[in-house]
């Protein structure tokens, strides 16, 4: 039996989660997870559920311009990650730009990222039905 968050009606289906936030706070240099995270996003797109990306904490950092890639494959993140950026859209939390002493002209505009302030975020929270952080 599961509760329906919206609605909590209980009822014998499983729970079905539409709207995804993937917050991601992990920063470029320590790459594994987050480049693990930009998969799973991928393969999400592919099954037609449509992600929301917000970058916060130490993870604002994939966004800054000219990031020099630490391996081959975070070129690849790199070219991934604006693939996403294409079809879903992103969003950085202001404050962690400038809790890190970054300036919005700090990052790539091809990213188009959306800068929210903490209120925003909140907002951005509430609407998805989860939440998974790397």
């Amino acid at each position: 039996m599961t509760e329906s968050r919206r609605s909590g009606e209980v009822t014998g289906e499983p729970a079905l989660v539409n709207r995804i936030l993937l917050v991601v706070k992990g920063s470029p240099q320590k790459d594994g997870k987050v480049a693990e995270g930009f998969r799973m996003a991928t393969a999400m797109i592919a099954m037609d559920v449509l992600p929301q990306i917000l970058f916060a904490e130490d993870g604002v950092f994939w966004l800054v311009k000219k990031q020099l890639p630490k391996s081959e494959s975070r070129g690849s993140v790199n070219e991934r990650l604006k693939t996403i950026s294409d079809l879903v859209g992103l969003h950085v939390l202001y404050d962690s730009l400038a809790q890190r002493k970054l300036k919005p002209n700090d990052l790539d505009e091809s990213y188009n990222a959306r800068k929210l302030s903490l209120d925003e975020a909140a907002e951005l929270v509430a609407q998805n039905d989860a939440v998974i952080t790397f």
